[in-house]
This record gives C-alpha cells, sequence and structure tokens, in this order.
C-alpha cells in the first residue's frame, strides 16, 4: 500500500471534549505510522499550543510535521524548525481590535511565545486554560509588535451570533486589506492572511514532501477546516461537526470525537 498521510484538526477532531486524545486514537495512530503511513496535525492552534500534543503522540522523528495557525506556520517536529510562516501585517491591528471592541468581543493576535490581549477578561482566561498558553495583557499591543503576527483572532464564549455580525461588519475592511475570516468554532473568529488556510498548508506540504494529493486525507469538524476537507483526495468530516460541515465530506464518522472519529477513519481507509 503506499505511503498515505492524514491531516487531522485537533479541538472536536483528534481531541475529545476534555481536550484528551482517547486510547483508541492513540493505539491507530501508532498502528498507522507502524505501517509507513503519517498523521500531520493540522490545527488552528499556535505552535507552542501545538507541540504538547506532538510530544503526547511521540511526533517527534524523521517526517512528522504539523500544520498550525490555520496554514500560517509549518513546522518539522524532528529538526524544530519552522519550514514556513506568513503573517498579517501589524499595520491592520489597531483597527481590527477596536472594531472588535465596539461589538463587546475580545481580540487577541500572538507573539512566538504566547498570546497579546490588552484585556484581562473571561475570554483570555478560558482560551489559555483549554489550550495550554501563556498570555500578556499589554496596554496597547500595537506599540508592543514589531512583526506581522501569524493571526488575530476574536472570541465570544457565549453568543455565536455576535461574531457573525462582527464578520458582517469587517467584509469591505477585509476585502481591502486582502484578510480571509472564518470560524475555528463558534467562540473563536480568525483573520488571517487571503489565502492562507489549512488548505494552503496541505498543497505546501505535500509539495515541499513530493507527496501526491491522491494519497491524502483530512479528517475536521468546523468551518476552518473546509479550505482542508477540499483539498485532500478523501475529506472526512466528524460526527460531532454542524451539519452544514456534512457535505464536504466523502465520509461522516459513525464515532464522534470522544469515541475515537478518527481510529475509525485510520482503520478503514489507511489501515492493510
Amino acid at each position: 500500500m503506499e505511503k498515505k498521510i492524514l491531516f487531522v484538526d485537533l479541538d472536536g477532531t483528534l481531541l475529545d471534549d476534555n481536550k484528551d486524545i482517547t486510547p483508541g486514537n492513540l493505539e491507530a495512530i501508532q498502528k498507522a505510522a507502524d505501517q509507513g503511513h503519517a498523521v500531520v496535525i493540522t490545527t488552528g492552534r499556535p505552535l507552542y499550543s501545538t507541540i504538547f500534543q506532538l510530544e503526547k503522540l511521540h511526533m517527534d522523528k524523521p517526517g512528522c510535521y504539523a500544520i498550525t495557525s490555520n496554514g500560517a506556520l509549518i513546522y518539522d517536529a524532528y529538526t524544530r524548525e519552522t519550514i514556513f510562516q506568513t503573517g498579517v501585517d501589524r499595520s491592520y491591528i489597531r483597527e481590527a481590535f477596536d472594531e472588535a471592541y465596539k461589538f463587546g468581543l475580545h481580540p487577541q493576535t500572538y507573539s512566538d511565545h504566547g498570546v497579546l490581549c490588552e484585556r484581562e477578561d473571561p475570554e483570555i482566561q478560558y482560551y489559555a486554560k483549554s489550550t495550554l498558553v501563556t498570555y500578556e495583557v499589554l496596554e496597547d499591543v500595537t506599540k508592543a509588535i514589531t512583526w506581522d503576527p501569524i493571526k488575530l483572532l476574536f472570541i465570544d464564549l457565549h453568543d455565536r451570533e455576535k461574531l457573525e455580525k462582527f464578520r458582517e461588519h469587517m467584509v469591505p475592511w477585509s476585502k481591502a486589506h486582502h484578510i480571509d475570516m472564518f470560524f475555528s468554532c463558534d467562540q473563536y473568529l480568525e483573520f488571517l492572511p487571503e489565502g492562507i488556510n489549512k488548505g494552503s498548508g496541505i498543497r505546501w506540504l505535500c509539495n515541499y514532501l513530493n507527496v501526491p494529493i491522491e494519497n491524502t486525507l483530512a479528517a475536521g469538524d468546523a468551518e476552518n477546516d473546509i479550505a482542508m476537507l477540499q483539498a485532500v483526495k478523501t475529506p472526512c468530516v466528524m460526527k460531532n461537526a454542524r451539519p452544514e460541515m456534512y457535505p464536504y465530506g466523502v465520509y461522516i464518522t459513525e464515532n464522534d470525537n470522544n469515541h475515537s472519529g478518527i481510529a475509525e477513519i485510520i482503520q478503514k481507509f489507511m489501515l492493510d
């Protein structure tokens, strides 16, 4: 059997609702590796939140990679080197943050080591706890940033509709500044450079590794996974995804993220 690569989302897909990897998923990933296949974490999380999961999966060997920040950063887990990175023009941050405040949202961005925001609130506390990252509260983020951050994130823990209205409001701004906007879950709205997404990350990595798209699979559950599902040969959608995600998969899992849905995909499509 030819080597296959499964690009797998973390939250709501590989991870259960407690942010753990089920024993069934761990065992299936190891079996796939034993047969010469690869599993590549493909997540909206920043790199420093992803490394912890790579360590739990023992993905520190040659040929282990991760696509993070929705395609804005690609990481070689063996050499511990970033092999691709892009970012949002830092001159856009102030206006985006100020517009978010008008909607009562929590905005944040990223350094190489943690999250940067301007207010200590329940949103940043929840985000830091759930993704195992550190954060810094600054009076003015734009005065501290001398780089183009990988992305901007806007959070409302209770009202997706508020985020929807903010996205609609920002459409003219996003078009003028070549920014793509999409949800990674009901609470998180992401801003990335135009054309940067999980799908672009997959195409870049497959080209880098000289792996044909015909040998690729993906598994996801949320809007930010659509580009990834469209980029691969065999797109799989988790049972626990929002129903509007189902048409993007050629396969819908019978098991959700709490019951080893990824093991189901690996068993069906990758193992002898």
